[in-house]
This record gives structure tokens, sequence and C-alpha cells, in this order.
């Protein structure tokens, strides 16, 4: 849930769902345990460029400077020598006001056209118009390419003078929800030294790390917490920048 303060506000990200489908996916490399392609993302060893498909529900089409945001964010980061690029579509309502995971596979599924081959890695964030069936969670990760934004939920904690921006909240869920897929915190980019806070899931024990369990930014200021030390480290051995 929520917990407001004076200058921050608390954003509790989503716990991390782990288990892969039993289904077949539609490509081989994606649709498998969250970290399993850290090396693929950030390396060139096999996937020389990033194609990050967004399909958003109306009225949540993020906004330039949050995808100018996320892609500076990843160029500092992933070895992509042919470059990234964001592609982003418009999807039928989700139909429903609260969403399952099941739910959020369903739609992932039924919409997603970017998948895995040759020297492309692809990921696919999807931006619902509904809330999540726990109202706590404003974004998940889930798959080894595969995010997941609760429009309406972030749209309810962001944009108010005690809040920070739409944009700031919306590009630091990005971020943080692209460091699971990095692998942190142990969870496919191997810990350094130990810095995961084993009761929050696959998170770091710094509160200023932007994977901390929880996202803290200043409304006043609207700054984007960053990976600590230990978090870079981590990136560093699998195979970043």
């Amino acid at each position: 849930m929520r917990k407001k303060e004076d200058l921050f506000l608390l954003v509790f990200v989503s716990l991390l769902f782990t288990a892969c489908q039993k289904e077949l996916p539609v490509a081989t490399n994606d649709y498998k345990t969250l970290g399993s392609s850290a090396h693929d993302l950030l390396s060139s060893a096999i996937y020389t460029s990033l194609h990050i498909e967004i399909n958003y529900m109306q009225g949540y089409e993020p906004d330039n400077n949050s995808l100018t945001g996320l892609k500076t964010f990843l160029q500092r980061y992933l070895n992509k020598p042919a470059g990234i690029q964001i592609l982003l579509n418009e999807i039928a309502p989700a139909g429903k006001t609260t969403l399952t995971l099941n739910d959020i596979i369903t739609l992932e599924k039924k919409n997603r056209v970017e998948f895995t081959t040759g020297n492309t890695i692809a990921v696919h964030i999807l931006i619902t118009d509904a809330d999540y069936i726990d109202p706590g969670n404003l974004a998940m990760s889930y798959w080894n390419t595969s995010i997941c934004l609760l429009g309406k939920s972030i749209y309810a904690n962001a944009g108010n003078s005690s809040q920070a921006s739409r944009t700031t909240l919306i590009t630091a869920l990005l971020e943080h929800e692209f460091g699971h897929l990095l692998g942190l915190v142990g969870q496919g980019s191997p810990e350094q030294r130990p810095h995961r806070a084993v009761m929050n899931g696959f998170h770091c024990s710094n509160p200023n790390c932007l994977m901390y369990f929880a996202i803290e930014t200043n409304p006043a200021s609207n700054i984007i917490p960053s990976f600590d030390d230990d978090c870079l480290a981590d990136l560093k051995a699998n195979g970043s920048k």
C-alpha cells in the first residue's frame, strides 16, 4: 500500500512473479524465468539491438519525456551497438476494473508482436487501464522480457502537489522493472557481494538504491534514484558497459 510523508512519496512495487508458464511460448527466447535473459540484455555477445514494444490502453500513453528517460537509462548500461528502438501501439481496453497476473499474461499474448530473434532481443511492456488485484502494486516484471505497468493506479499516485509527477513515477517504475529484467537483485546477475534484502523479494537492501523494494521520489525535485554501487557491480560483472 501507500505511505505518504511530507517530502516523499513511497511507492511499493510488486513482489516478483518468477514462475514460467507451462504452455509453449510464441517464441523460444521469451516467456522464460525472470532474470534469465540478464546477460543477453546487458551484453552484445548474441543480441546487438533491443526492441521495446509498448502496448498501452487509451489514456495511458507514456509521454516523450518518460520514453527518452528510459532510453537514456538503458543506453547507459546495455551494450547494444545496433541501437535501442521503442515501438508504441494503442490496444483495446482491458474490460475489467482489476486484473490478475493471468489476465496480464493473456493480454500480453493477445497483443505482443515483437519477439527475440536473430540479433535483436525484444522486451514487451503492457500499460493497462485497470488496477492489479493487489492495489498496492503499480508495476511488475514477470518473465525474462515482460513488464506491466498498472496505469490507473499510477495516475492515482502521481501528479498532485504532494506527489511526484506522472512522468517521474512512470520513468522510475520502468527503470526499476528493467532492473529486474537485468537480473537484479541476485536473480540472473549474481551478487558480487551480498546486498539483497531477503525479506523483500529480489530487491536491494539500500533504501537509496533504485532497486529498493519501495521507490522514493521527491515531489519538489522529481529525482529518480539510481543503482547503487553494489547493483552497478553486479551488472558490470554480467556484461554491462
